[in-house]
């Protein structure tokens, strides 16, 4: 298990950070849980299917709707090994955790965790499907930067990469990137993909919570209706 930086300042990628069997367990446990989105409440405008813990996010009005307790079981090795690594300190262990699934032929837009709500690290696992993240410079969008997420990797997300760029991920089913021998380009075939971020939700993030959340029904289900989608 090597942490391995990136050409991008604060970027980095931990490859292989749990094992196949850890990754099928964490599987098993996930889809055994409730999802929300495509339909179904919180998020119901949501195209994709997520799960949050320790605090709900609403994308329609970008901000914490609510304290939803501690973490899931299931997560406590991934934030035991994060200490162990030293990732993190302890005043930065995640007290949130949102689990997104990315079928084939789903992305993100690009955008930045917003800093008055999240922390300044950004700890992100990859599970079954590899693709490429791609960071655009929020001033400078020719500066860019491309990063392969193999399965059970994690990416470590600080500094400059958390605050001075936007991320995302494409719709592109098969993508391209380069890292071959000889400098040959190397194919990707997207397929389900299942993503943990793990977050620290500040203290001025929590003022305005509240205690229950809406349901709201949106057109054609178009999240194009948001300026801002978290990973």
């Amino acid at each position: 298990m090597q942490k391995k930086a990136t050409a991008l300042e604060g970027l980095y990628v931990i490859e292989d950070f749990i094992t196949e069997t850890e990754e099928q367990e964490l599987i098993r446990a996930i889809d055994s849980r409730s999802w929300c989105g495509n339909g179904i409440a919180p998020n119901p405008e949501m195209k994709r299917r997520t799960q949050h813990y320790g605090y709900e996010f609403s994308y329609r009005y970008r901000k914490i709707m609510q304290n939803l307790g501690p973490l899931p079981t299931f997560t406590d090795f991934i934030v035991k090994r994060f200490k162990q690594q030293k990732i993190i300190d302890f005043e930065d262990e995640p007290n949130m955790c949102i689990i997104n699934e990315y079928e084939a032929g789903q992305g993100i837009m690009p955008h930045t965790d917003a800093a008055t709500i999240f922390g300044p690290i950004i700890l992100s696992l990859s599970l079954l499907s590899s693709c490429l993240m791609k960071f655009t410079h929020s001033n400078n969008s020719e500066t860019q930067f491309l990063t392969v997420l193999p399965p059970r990797s994690l990416l470590i997300m600080t500094k400059s990469s958390r605050y001075d760029y936007k991320h995302s991920i494409s719709k592109d089913i098969t993508e391209w990137f380069d890292g071959g021998e000889n400098g040959e380009k190397q194919e990707i075939i997207r397929s389900r993909r299942v993503s943990l971020t793990f977050r620290t939700v500040r203290s001025s993030g929590m003022d305005n919570v509240v205690g229950f959340c809406f349901s709201i029904s949106f057109p054609n289900d178009d999240l194009s209706l948001f300026k801002m989608i978290i990973l």
